[in-house]
């Protein structure tokens, strides 16, 4: 159906590629992209804590965001996007084209993207959780993993705030789904915007009861991350939560939470 289809952002999207070129826009333009969708999506959250009205949503009330550590934060993060993130993707910018990713690929249908988007968040989240839970052990945390938790509160900044193997490792479940599923760059770019934005609102600190994503089955959230922040143990999956409750790794988050909510019962009663 035409209704259902992107056919009437090709022609733009075209003009677009043939203005800045493929080759720049597979490797450079894709960095940009990340820049744009990682800080872009930061940003909402940022003006949260000028927000009075919002600071009851705050997951870690106690905890303020402070502007030298969050600035510190920013700087690390940069460093790591420009020095580790950006070699890597014109490293492997000859294995990319050769496997046959293309900005001039016809547009998927709206219902393969959101397909697509969906099975990508499922590969990323079972190899995430794997990882993470493996990087909690020994030497991988107390050398590499313990970086990332130096916010025990964390704001949306600290999602990419990690050690540069940690980016590395990580960042491979990020790229497996649009490469079995697709060698479009417009998807690439999709899935690329949604999984920021999706990561940076897990390190938000914020938990809004609007968020559509409450709707989705499984979805962690906010909430569901920040316990692992502030305990630095279970909840390791990225964005579900059906293997930390297979496995028995959310445990203690359901029970803290449900002794909370029953002291929370409790005090309306009275």
């Amino acid at each position: 159906m035409e209704s259902l289809s992107l056919k009437f952002i090709e022609p733009y999207w075209f003009k677009f590629v043939d203005y800045y070129g493929e080759d720049f826009l597979i490797t450079y333009g894709t960095f940009i992209a990340h820049e744009v969708f990682y800080f872009g999506s930061f940003i909402p959250f940022f003006l949260c804590d000028f927000m009075p009205f919002l600071q009851k949503y705050k997951i870690q009330p106690t905890k303020k965001n402070e502007w030298k550590t969050q600035l510190n934060c920013i700087f690390k993060v940069l460093m790591t996007h420009i020095f580790v993130q950006l070699p890597m993707m014109y490293i492997f910018d000859p294995a990319i084209k050769a496997i046959g990713l293309s900005a001039r690929a016809p547009l998927p249908s709206i219902p393969y993207l959101i397909f697509t988007i969906a099975c990508c968040f499922l590969i990323e989240d079972f190899y995430f959780y794997w990882v993470h839970r493996a990087l909690h052990h020994g030497f991988w945390y107390k050398h590499i993993h313990k970086i990332h938790h130096d916010h025990a509160a964390p704001f949306g900044m600290t999602a990419e705030y990690a050690h540069p193997l940690e980016t590395v490792i990580l960042g491979v479940g990020t790229v497996i789904g649009p490469f079995i599923f697709s060698r479009d760059l417009f998807t690439l770019w999709v899935w690329l915007g949604t999984r920021l934005f999706q990561t940076v609102e897990c390190h938000s600190g914020y938990d809004f009861p609007w968020n559509p994503t409450k709707l989705i089955p499984f979805w962690g959230g906010s909430h569901f991350h920040d316990f692992h922040h502030e305990t630095f143990v279970g909840n390791y999956s990225s964005t579900f939560t059906y293997l930390d409750k297979i496995f028995g790794t959310s445990d203690k988050y359901y029970s803290r939470k449900q002794i909370r909510e029953a002291k929370l019962a409790a005090g309306k009663s009275e």
